[in-house]
């Protein structure tokens, strides 16, 4: 999936969203190649992996590391 970064959906070029400015409340799909096809509605402030840059918004990527294993 795409390039390993986390970040909110609404700074994502995935973001289904017609405003140029997405807000954290807003909800529309993922149109990330892999994901789309399960039709996920995320709001704004969801986020993931598969998370690139959006044009024209101000979003931050950290990089992304798989939690710690539980140990119970």
């Amino acid at each position: 999936m795409a390039d390993g970064q986390w970040g909110n959906c609404k700074g994502c070029k995935y973001f289904g969203s017609h405003h140029p400015q997405p807000g954290s409340d807003e909800k529309s799909r993922c149109m990330q190649p892999e994901l789309s096809r399960f039709e996920l509605e995320v709001s704004g402030d969801s986020g993931c992996n598969a998370w690139e840059t959006r044009a024209g918004v101000g979003g931050t990527a950290t990089p992304y590391h798989d939690p710690a294993p539980s140990i119970h």
